[in-house]
């Protein structure tokens, strides 16, 4: 049984060690098309499927940076910077209790922003990011960086 037990440790290990790899993969290759597995743990405005798909953010002007991007997306709670370029920026939101880790990924294209949210770990995120996206949202507009919806 000890065995037993200790072989499903270790599957579960290198399970969650595959999808972190992956996920840091797709970061590294700021890859423009963020679109979602079929695990219901992401969101995306590039999805066109409904239960991934986020409506799209359409900033004031194409002059707002990334760096304007990213004062307001690190307002998001237990959020920080991964890597940034001139165009794109991922971030990581981490759970508080079990410390999960959530990818955010933005791409600026002219004046809209290509947003992705996932989670790294797990089948479901249970709303999560779609709740931290329409947070960011609500936060660029806020800061008159964002449209409003119309």
């Amino acid at each position: 049984m000890r065995k037993l037990n200790t072989l499903a440790i270790f599957i579960l290990f290198i399970s969650c060690s595959q999808s972190q790899a992956m996920d840091n993969q797709d970061a590294s290759q700021n890859t423009p098309a963020l679109l979602c597995s079929s695990k219901p743990n992401c969101v995306s405005t590039q999805e066109l499927r409904s239960d991934y798909q986020i409506a799209p953010f359409h900033l004031i002007s194409d002059t707002i940076s990334i760096d304007d991007i990213e004062k307001v997306a690190q307002s998001l709670t237990r959020t920080k910077t991964v890597k940034k370029t001139d165009t794109t920026l991922h971030l990581e939101s981490t759970s508080l209790v079990f410390r999960f880790v959530d990818d955010l990924h933005i791409v600026k294209q002219g004046d809209v922003l290509q947003v992705r949210s996932k989670s790294r770990t797990g089948y479901s995120d249970f709303g999560i990011n779609k709740k931290r996206t329409e947070e960011l949202r609500q936060k660029l507009i806020e800061a008159k960086l964002l449209k409003t919806s119309t």
